[in-house]
């Protein structure tokens, strides 16, 4: 009798363990569903637009996209506890399938997440949207990079349209818009390639202001990162000590140097910020 409980312990342990291993990260679903929200828009695009070059840049994007999604797929089964039990009791064959660079084939993998999301407890969703708000920084970075990709295909297809027909423009083919788009979007600038009509202009400006929130946005998350390790130490080390009745007075010494050090850390962020403001205005110089 006991043996036989114990089993079904066991078994419903495992079970719970197994449901949670395929949820990899709370931030991380998030991103990738709204990734599969951006591919469905695409089919959608994919089927409405005319021009041959803004239609070669919605493909590349999804081509690139997909490329996510099946790295994906390969990555959950790889690290499932028992591969074939995922892919038949827990549908992973939609994650492949759902990865294919086809329109509306990604309603697969939303299929998927679904029923993932019936099959998980409410105490395991609750305990995933609590880790959601103790990361925000790393939800806000994932956001950063959606945006940035949803930035730079959506500013290829409109500088295309911008741009065509024009006989003294430079930016013609899908390749030229993604790369002029991601140099500007990352406030580089190399000038190869530029706009010369005033909607592509005002593409360009939109490009490089949402180019400079994006960037100040992933230099906070890096500074926070690398410095967060050494916060957590030196606050601990003062836990400690308060702990043991150690000098006041070294304790307040080794406050103020922490709040010197994001004093400096800030001030560090500003003189960045204010680098990409002066390539931006040399850049409005030179197409001005």
């Amino acid at each position: 009798m006991n043996d036989s409980v114990d089993t079904g312990l066991q078994s419903v342990q495992s079970s719970s363990d197994e449901r949670k291993a395929i949820v990899i990260n709370p931030n991380y679903e998030l991103f990738m569903i709204a990734l599969l929200v951006w591919q469905l828009v695409n089919s959608i695009l994919w089927l409405l637009v005319q021009h041959p070059e803004q239609l070669k840049v919605i493909q590349i994007v999804a081509i690139g996209i997909s490329t996510l999604l099946f790295l994906d797929a390969l990555r959950r089964i790889i690290r499932a506890p028992n591969r074939r039990r995922f892919l038949w009791r827990f549908q992973g064959w939609l994650l492949l399938l759902g990865s294919l660079p086809i329109p509306f084939i990604s309603l697969a993998r939303l299929a998927w997440y679904i029923l993932i999301i019936r099959k998980l407890r409410r105490s395991e969703i609750l305990a995933m949207s609590k880790v959601m708000v103790e990361q925000r920084a790393r939800s806000t970075l994932l956001a950063v990079i959606l945006a940035a990709i949803v930035v730079v295909e959506l500013a290829s297809i409109l500088i295309i349209g911008a741009e065509a027909g024009q006989r003294a423009a430079n930016i013609h083919t899908a390749s030229d818009a993604l790369w002029w788009s991601l140099v500007t979007v990352a406030t580089v600038g190399y000038g190869d390639k530029y706009p010369i009509t005033n909607p592509g202009r005002v593409v360009g400006v939109l490009l490089m202001i949402v180019g400079v929130g994006l960037f100040s946005v992933m230099t906070s998350f890096l500074a926070k990162w690398f410095l967060a390790p050494q916060r957590e130490r030196k606050l601990q080390a003062i836990e400690s000590k308060t702990v043991e009745g150690g000098d006041l007075s070294a304790q307040m010494d080794a406050i103020r140097r922490l709040i010197d050090q994001q004093e400096a850390s800030q001030q560090q962020t500003i003189a960045e910020l204010r680098e990409q403001l002066d390539k931006i205005e040399r850049q409005l110089v030179r197409s001005g």
